[in-house]
């Protein structure tokens, strides 16, 4: 069976993650994807460094334009047709189906539809923004991009994703596919002032909104983990520490497994503030390791954290509610917690995962 993935443009974080445990299960198979990007931000030994195990698959780069951002996503499914009509299976992580020939067999995982984020972040302003979607083509193509082929299978990473979905398609996808997740308990001490935040530092994941909040708990520690892609952005957060003279804020950019986990089960409380975060697996590792989460009031965190007191829509709120958990009973929170993210287990990942194949792949 010949199987390929597409993506755009590839780098280490929570939708590789999801690549990676596919790829473990076609290995599993005896298949050896290929994958197809206008550019990889990783390398064999960036995935077994960051996701602890190695994977085979073959990168094949295809020549990129220079393009506005949104051009550049939905060109890729138009330029990558040519190199997928021999594939038995197309793997989509692409976030959008608009371009991809309907002849060809797919399997779209949707993290997000590209079609509801550039809908809802379109203005007349954006017209002119020649950097992103100039005079809002793509915005126009969308528009017209009302269904998806009858070959193309879309499974949704979550029912926040799947309702999003269906509010630009009109129709509802099925299948529920959560990404996985190690939720194996991380055992150590932990420090009831210190708290963690993961992401690539990027402004819509707001690590200078967590930097200036901690100005209200002089006492506590955050440490701020996530991969440095955005050098500009990583060099303002430092900036913003620096300009308000704080002690207790620790950036530690492009960790290890190792360093990372460490404070991961060191810490107390985990923070997160992206809003309408799709899904939010790396608030499933913070409380695999015994975090208490914090975080934003929207998206699929909703389904991840249903305790609402554990929420909140502004990150000046925060530190109230810090304050105000050091006097629960932390450990019938967190056991409540762990039990419920039992579900985005690797493990039931890659069950569900090959199940879906098994319908897709052509039976032999």
């Amino acid at each position: 069976m010949r199987v390929a993935f597409i993506q755009n443009r590839v780098q280490l974080g929570g939708r590789f993650q999801v690549t990676f445990e596919m790829t473990k299960v076609l290995n599993a198979l005896d298949i050896i994807p290929d994958f197809y990007a206008y550019r990889f931000r990783l390398t064999e030994h960036d995935i077994q460094e960051h996701y602890g195990s190695k994977i085979k698959l073959y990168f094949k780069p295809i020549p990129e334009p220079k393009l506005p951002f949104e051009w550049n996503i939905t060109n890729f499914n138009r330029q990558v047709n040519n190199h997928l009509k021999e594939y038995d299976l197309v793997i989509n992580s692409n976030n959008t189906s608009l371009g991809l020939e309907e002849s060809i067999n797919v399997l779209s995982y949707v993290h997000y539809p590209r079609k509801a984020r550039i809908l809802k972040q379109w203005s007349w302003k954006s017209f002119f923004q020649f950097d992103r979607d100039p005079f809002l083509l793509n915005l126009i193509l969308y528009n017209w991009h009302v269904k998806t082929g009858v070959n193309d299978l879309q499974v949704a990473n979550s029912k926040f994703t799947a309702d999003e979905f269906e509010n630009c398609y009109h129709s509802r996808i099925s299948e529920i596919l959560y990404p996985p997740v190690q939720t194996t308990v991380l055992i150590a001490d932990k420090d009831p002032k210190q708290i963690i935040s993961l992401g690539r530092f990027s402004p819509n994941k707001r690590q200078i909104e967590q930097i200036v909040m901690m100005r209200e708990l002089p006492n506590y520690e955050l440490y701020l983990v996530g991969f440095k892609n955005d050098e500009s952005y990583f060099n303002k957060c430092q900036k913003v520490i620096d300009t308000l003279w704080l002690t207790n804020v620790h950036l530690v950019p492009d960790a290890g497994e190792e360093e990372r986990d460490k404070l991961l089960a060191s810490s107390t409380f985990f923070i997160h503030s992206l809003r309408s975060e799709p899904f939010g697996i790396t608030t499933v590792q913070g409380i695999a390791a015994g975090c208490i989460p914090i975080v934003h009031n929207s998206g699929g965190q909703i389904e991840i954290v249903q305790d609402e007191s554990l929420r909140y829509d502004n990150e000046t709120e925060i530190p109230k509610k810090i304050n105000q958990l050091q006097g629960k009973d932390l450990l019938s929170i967190r056991k409540k917690l762990q039990l419920h993210i039992k579900q985005y287990d690797a493990v039931s990942f890659r069950r569900q995962f090959k199940k879906i194949l098994e319908y897709k792949l052509p039976k032999a």
